[in-house]
């Protein structure tokens, strides 16, 4: 039974993944010539596809490191993951979140562990089907991508997992070197800004809360909204870090989505003031303006440190002049954050009131967002 193997010409915005380019064989991804050659349902008995050929559609590709699939076979779906490094430890994961209730049906939920191959390095999950966070917020719909995000980071706090390596300060400052090493490599002037923030980031303390799981990439693109609670894909930068580590994230990806078109810039601002207002009482917020500045750093060198892009995107400049201004934040409030938690809140909702947006008809130029209006938004 072979597959149909084919990328769709048309990606729904609301897929849980973007559409990459067509594949050719890969040699580090022996996996992927059985899915072609052999099928899901072979490889799989125990899916018990029967005789129905599944169409595959294409998801994610990184050449020479892991390609995703979305798996169709009658009303069934799938995701199909294989990877060139062993993904042993991720498995062990979805089988502890299942253990912990997080791969239900119903409410906050990671996808549930179906079938995988030690040998192939290849997983297949449960399909977990909504609009992202990311495409939320584009919608208009900020406030409800806000909430989401906060729901799960309550939820992931609640649980005890003690599973990955260390995630923490040590780890962001390793990749925010990286990033502005990747940035210097491109653009000397922006690499020296970059440089600047990480220097910051150095010098500065920060407070940790006990470490925990955390998602390690907890992106907007991560987060969907499945109706009854979010649920969150992509666990394979996983490990053991404060919640902060996955707040500063989220906040770095919605900062760069509100940076990328004036006309989502008030929904980003939304989604940030309604996850700050539902985290209130769970986030350090000295520790959240350093991880947010380490993971704004992150995202500016996107693409960058693999190779697929040989220039910073247009919005690399504005994402390290954030970075400066969250790690100026957390400096100044090493000494005073836990005793006026209150004015760091305001400090950090300043901030994010004075992003700039991209203008996407000049996207060399920025230009200010316009003021937030006081009407009601619809969540």
């Amino acid at each position: 039974m072979e597959p149909n193997f084919e990328l769709p010409d048309d990606i729904s915005p609301t897929g849980p993944w973007r559409s990459a380019p067509p594949m050719t064989d890969d040699p580090a991804l022996p996996a992927l010539e059985i899915l072609r050659d052999t099928g899901l349902a072979d490889a799989f008995p125990e899916l018990r596809l029967g005789d129905i050929p599944p169409d595959l559609r294409l998801c994610n590709y990184v050449p020479g490191s892991r390609a995703t699939f979305e798996i169709r076979a009658g009303d069934r779906r799938f995701a199909v993951k294989m990877y060139v490094d062993d993904p042993s430890s991720e498995v062990q994961l979805y089988r502890k979140l299942a253990r912990l209730g997080l791969s239900k049906d119903f409410g906050a939920r990671a996808p549930r562990l179906l079938a995988w191959d030690p040998e192939l390095k290849m997983i297949v999950t449960s399909w977990l089907d909504g609009p992202t966070v990311a495409h939320l917020v584009k919608e208009g719909h900020g406030a409800r991508g806000g909430t989401l995000a906060a729901q799960w980071l309550w939820h992931a706090t609640r649980r005890r997992v003690r599973l990955g390596p260390p995630r923490g300060r040590t780890h962001a400052l390793y990749q925010a070197g990286l990033a502005a090493g990747a940035l210097s490599a491109v653009d000397s002037n922006l690499g020296a800004a970059a440089k600047a923030v990480a220097k910051v980031l150095v010098q500065t303390k920060i407070r940790e809360q006990s470490p925990n799981l955390v998602h390690g990439t907890l992106y907007a693109r991560h987060i969907f909204d499945l109706g009854d609670g979010p649920g969150v894909i992509d666990w394979q930068q996983f490990g053991q870090g404060p919640v902060e580590v996955d707040a500063g994230m989220f906040l770095a990806t919605i900062s760069r989505i509100g940076l990328r078109q004036e006309s989502v810039a008030r929904e980003a601002t939304r989604a940030k003031e309604v996850f700050l207002e539902k985290t209130e009482h769970l986030l350090d917020l000295h520790a959240l303006s350093w991880y947010w500045a380490a993971g704004l750093l992150h995202r500016a060198a996107s693409g960058l440190r693999t190779g697929r892009k040989e220039k910073p995107s247009a919005d690399a400049e504005a994402l390290v002049e954030e970075a400066a201004a969250h790690a100026r934040a957390a400096e100044r409030d090493r000494s005073g954050d836990a005793k006026e938690p209150r004015a760091s809140l305001v400090r950090i909702r300043s901030l994010f009131h004075r992003t700039v947006a991209l203008d996407p008809a000049n996207p060399g130029d920025v230009v200010s967002p316009a003021p937030e209006s006081s009407g009601d938004r619809r969540d």
